[in-house]
């Protein structure tokens, strides 16, 4: 362990104070690598794994499947009818319940179709196809907020033991400070009130420590929802990545978003179902065949009968329920809208909240960090050349971790940031 060189101002301090220091320059010669473990969870692993196993996903592939079959079925025929019984079987007289001895009592087997009109057939053909789309948008969707959930709760890990690990070192500090404080307290250096504010601090520490272990917890638990066992690997390294909205606005990313087309769609199954309605004014007709069986002495028959809808009172049924599909209509419209004003402020906040917290993110780095570590380093100078005590250079090194937890802190924010952007924007707009 490297030690303080020896300066005619070190030499009389005392042996608690040489320790501290001793201690103090081990911490600033130690740098907490992580240790290449097997199996590290990134991001990008996350997503994929997410996607594979997703069983919402799964779920919306078998709508589509259904509904693809549906819009051959839609197009087809109704399924012909058997038609069987007695007509005109006589109940009283001699001849009652005979089947053979009155000349018009028949035994009637046949059969029917029904015939709806070509244009309603096509109409529920294309009503199919647009449910189709429409899930289609949904899968896409639910593939979107996949990712953005998924990336949130890693995120959510990542920076909360980002921020443990600073918090350690806080600590670490505080306990070394006060031993530091415990030996001014010998020499009558220090008093028991900055004793009691490092126990305060050292508390206080141990508290956020273990809020953060929770959050982190928590995000592990979110996690396991899409991942599985994989929840509990180790992370990955991860750098906030570059957002670009060169290729166009975000009213125009907003107005192909997977949910915005979800409702598009909708609006044609609507407008869909509304040409039938309008449809269903029109008469469809039946046919009937049948073979007439009578007794022995009679020939048989056979008979043709032709049915045909009469929408008499289309006031109170038809008219009614045009009414009611041009009103779903108008609402899968107000919904669209509603939706997409709705996106539309929720991306222009996060694509805020990202410019925000990169340019102050970017001050950090450049300015606040830098900064901080030449405040501690002048602070351990002057200590080495026997100009200060070890109270100064601890307090620097408190402050220059209190702004590395900051500069933590606001990645975090942009993690958010990003991981509301990959819902409202396009992949290929996130580097």
């Amino acid at each position: 362990m490297p030690s303080l060189p020896k300066t005619p101002g070190a030499r009389t301090r005392s042996a608690s104070n040489g320790v501290a220091a001793l201690l103090l320059i081990a911490i600033f010669a130690c740098t907490s690598a992580r240790s290449d473990e097997p199996n590290l969870l990134s991001l990008d692993d996350a997503l994929r794994l997410a996607n594979e196993r997703s069983s919402q996903l799964s779920a919306q592939r078998y709508a589509i499947d259904a509904f693809q079959q549906t819009t051959v079925s839609a197009r087809q025929l109704p399924d012909p009818k058997a038609v069987f019984g007695v007509e005109n079987l006589p109940v009283t007289g001699s001849d009652s319940l005979s089947l053979t001895r009155d000349f018009m009592t028949m035994r009637k087997i046949g059969v029917m179709q029904d015939f709806p009109r070509a244009e309603k057939r096509e109409l529920r053909g294309k009503l199919a196809e647009r449910v189709v789309d429409r899930e289609r948008a949904m899968l896409v969707d639910a593939a979107a907020a996949l990712r953005r959930d998924v990336a949130a709760a890693w995120l959510e890990r990542y920076f909360a033991e980002q921020m443990t690990r600073v918090v350690d070192e806080q600590i670490a500090e505080v306990q070394l400070q006060t031993e530091a404080i415990k030996a001014g307290l010998k020499s009558g250096k220090t008093q028991p009130v900055d004793f009691l504010a490092a126990q305060m601090s050292y508390q206080s520490l141990l508290d956020r420590r273990a809020d953060l272990d929770k959050q982190s917890a928590r995000a592990k638990a979110m996690l396991s929802r899409w991942l599985g066992d994989a929840a509990g690997h180790p992370l990955a390294e991860f750098s906030v990545r570059d957002v670009t909205l060169a290729q166009g606005s975000l009213s125009d990313h907003v107005a192909h978003h997977p949910h915005v087309q979800s409702l598009e769609r909708q609006i044609d199954v609507a407008q869909t179902e509304a040409y039938l309605a309008q449809a269903a004014t029109k008469p469809d007709w039946s046919l009937e065949l049948a073979y007439q069986q009578r007794g022995p002495s009679y020939s048989n028959m056979i008979s043709l009968q032709v049915s045909i809808d009469l929408p008499l009172f289309q006031r109170n049924r038809q008219s009614r329920d045009v009414a009611a599909r041009m009103a779903q209509l108008e609402q899968a419209r107000d919904l669209k809208e509603d939706a997409t004003r709705q996106h539309l402020a929720e991306a222009q906040a996060a694509w805020s909240d990202w410019e925000a917290a990169t340019a102050r993110r970017k001050r950090f780095d450049e300015s606040l960090l830098p900064l901080s570590r030449e405040r501690t380093q002048a602070a351990l100078a002057a200590y080495r050349g026997g100009r200060g005590d070890i109270t100064p250079v601890l307090q620097a090194r408190r402050d220059e971790l209190d702004v590395k937890l900051q500069a933590v802190q606001l990645s975090q924010e942009q993690g958010r940031s990003y991981a509301q952007l990959l819902y409202f924007l396009p992949q290929e707009a996130i580097k």
